[in-house]
């Protein structure tokens, strides 16, 4: 038994030395369905409250909106009651939790597309409306990574026109920052 947990050791060592991924043995992998998501705006919504829970990898979390299911890698195990309670007032309903052999992953964006920078008094404009429209158009249609800077407090004044409504999942990472200008830079 020594010798193949030795093998086994050295397996996952170099792996993740040849693929630039830790090798943590604790590590947990989950899809997670999801019903009640019907748009862009939902998968967001279900990303984030997922990625708030403790131990969750960040940018780990993929939506799949079609299938309805939501797949993530975790640091340890996750308590299946803190999930369903993430949800509870939500109106998304979470209906199966599997650990899965290997969480999907993403592949990073690699090439700046597109960037907007709009003042933040301009937020809610119909001209800055029609940009993020634009933007989030151009990013449904491929497999695209859209990175928002903006004060918090805008979040959803921003996001409801950029993804609300899109019947394809767009990955955003939304960084709160204390400035008065919103920059949103699409990747692919």
């Amino acid at each position: 038994m020594k010798k193949f947990d030795d093998a086994c050791g050295i397996v996952v060592l170099l792996f993740a030395m040849f693929t630039g991924a830790p090798a943590h043995a604790d590590d947990q992998n989950y899809e997670i369905r999801v019903e009640g998501m019907v748009c862009a705006y939902c998968a967001y919504t279900v990303s984030k409250d997922l990625a708030s829970l403790p131990g969750v990898a960040e940018n780990s979390v993929l939506v799949d909106l079609e299938r309805g299911v939501a797949i993530l890698k975790s640091a340890h195990a996750l308590d299946e009651r803190l999930i369903m309670e993430t949800f509870r007032d939500s109106g998304f309903t979470v209906v199966d939790i599997s650990v899965v052999p290997q969480a999907a992953t993403a592949a990073a964006p690699s090439a700046q597309i597109a960037k907007i920078t709009v003042d933040t008094d301009r937020i809610g404009s119909k001209v800055a409306n029609q940009l993020l429209d634009v933007l989030g158009e151009t990013a449904a249609k491929r497999s695209s990574e859209l990175h928002v800077l903006a004060p918090r407090n805008l979040e959803s004044e921003i996001l409801k026109p950029l993804i609300a409504g899109r019947q394809r999942a767009i990955k955003v990472r939304y960084e709160p920052v204390d400035q008065n200008a919103v920059e949103v830079t699409l990747y692919q």
